[in-house]
């Protein structure tokens, strides 16, 4: 017993130094950052004809990118933001207000504000859809064709309810929650597909939420969140199953009809079922980039290869850069890891501009490689790795709405004021 304490102290310890020494060096560059922001703001001058950076998405990675690159562009450039949305999905919310009402608009948080102190004429963003990448331009739904001097692909990926929802307005997307929230409410007999993430928490959520409903969760592999350790695995397993969740491991649905009440598993047990929701199934959104350079996509799950420099892997376009959950790359998927993406895009942009070598994107996994997973309604499981050791930390949560608040404040903007014409 002595030495499974001891490791335990270890692996805490190395792992608390690494993240103060990442907090010290995310202050210091911090500080750096807004320096040269304030002297980019003198500098600036719009001009009638500039060059495009144009930038595809604005979620983590996207967003972000546009709003480094607005800050530090030299004169002639300009960052060109397009998103099919009228408002920031924030996704990590998406499981918890798919179970409890009243809080979903907070899910959608409004563009724009985020880029305040941005020199004038230095960015715009545009609601509109991609529909194809030219090697010089791109065509939008609109019908308006645009040229680019760099592009930044950070179209993230493609997802069912509740990771994602397909609307592209705030309406739409209050609606689709709230639709989907009635479902889960009227289910006796609830069945939650697939173990990731956006799984458990629903699953817990829904128990925690609604005690007297089955809530059974089945997932194809033996290990539930099977991209992190088997810590967390133990950890949200023993919660499940304490809270009542019915747990099934190695397993998938073979036969489910809406009106038989029950789904099939593929070896032959049938459970009750009068209500399904399918967490599995991300891909990458690839699709506009896939005709142009269908060498670059991983034929498992059609993500985008790049470099390490996040530049694409094709070497005759080296002005394209991919991030965020688009990109084949070794690193996790998460918001964490997009906005450090978005660092490297936005640098790797200044430094071609300037005739500068690249620089590479490294992931910092003790800051990318963690989770901060619910487990019901007011139990939080942090999970922290360093790539080599993990440690799970249990926190309690009174704040149902989880860090809504904290990503309106991000994003520049007032939690939950939302003057745009989409509010309601």
């Amino acid at each position: 017993m002595g030495t499974i304490y001891s490791n335990k102290w270890v692996d805490t310890a190395v792992i608390t130094f690494s993240i103060v020494k990442a907090v010290i060096s995310f202050i210091r560059d911090t500080a750096i950052q807004k320096f040269l922001f304030a002297i980019h703001r003198h500098r600036y001058v719009p001009v009638a004809s500039p060059k495009n950076v144009v930038v595809i998405g604005a979620s983590f990675a996207g967003y972000h990118a546009a709003k480094l690159l607005a800050n530090s562009l030299p004169t002639g450039y300009e960052v060109i933001l397009i998103e099919k949305s009228s408002h920031f999905h924030f996704t990590w919310v998406f499981p918890r207000f798919s179970v409890v009402g009243g809080h979903e608009h907070k899910a959608f948080v409004p563009y724009g504000p985020y880029f305040e102190g941005a020199p004038n004429g230095s960015w715009r963003m545009i609601q509109d859809t991609v529909l194809e990448i030219g090697p010089n331009n791109i065509s939008l739904k609109s019908g308006a064709m645009m040229d680019y001097e760099f592009l930044v692909l950070a179209t993230g990926s493609h997802a069912g309810p509740p990771s994602r929802f397909d609307a592209e307005e705030k309406s739409d997307g209050i609606k689709a929650l709230q639709t989907l929230q009635r479902d889960i409410q009227n289910a006796n007999d609830l069945v939650v597909v697939g173990g990731g993430a956006a799984g458990v928490e629903l699953a817990a959520d829904a128990k925690t939420h609604y005690t007297q409903k089955n809530v059974t969760l089945v997932h194809s592999r033996k290990t539930l969140l099977n991209k992190f350790g088997v810590k967390l695995h133990g950890a949200a397993l023993e919660a499940l199953e304490k809270m009542g969740v019915r747990v099934i491991l190695g397993e998938r649905i073979e036969k489910h009809n809406e009106n038989d009440g029950f789904v099939v598993l593929g070896s032959g047990t049938a459970i009750p079922c009068d209500f399904l929701v399918q967490c599995t199934g991300q891909r990458a959104a690839s699709d506009i980039i896939a005709k142009l350079f269908p060498h670059i996509i991983s034929p498992s799950g059609g993500y985008v290869k790049v470099k390490s420099t996040l530049q694409i892997a094709d070497d005759r376009f080296n002005n394209i850069y991919a991030a965020g959950d688009v990109i084949d790359y070794p690193c996790p998927k998460n918001g964490r890891s997009a906005t450090f993406q978005a660092e490297v895009v936005s640098t790797n942009i200044l430094r071609a501009i300037q005739g500068r070598p690249p620089v590479n994107y490294q992931p910092n996994m003790v800051i990318e490689g963690g989770i901060e997973l619910t487990l019901g309604l007011d139990e939080n499981i942090i999970y922290i790795t360093d790539g080599a050791r993990d440690i799970n930390l249990r926190t309690k949560s009174k704040d149902i709405a989880l860090k809504s608040k904290q990503c309106w404040r991000r994003f520049g903007t007032v939690p939950f004021l939302d003057r745009s014409r989409n509010e309601h």
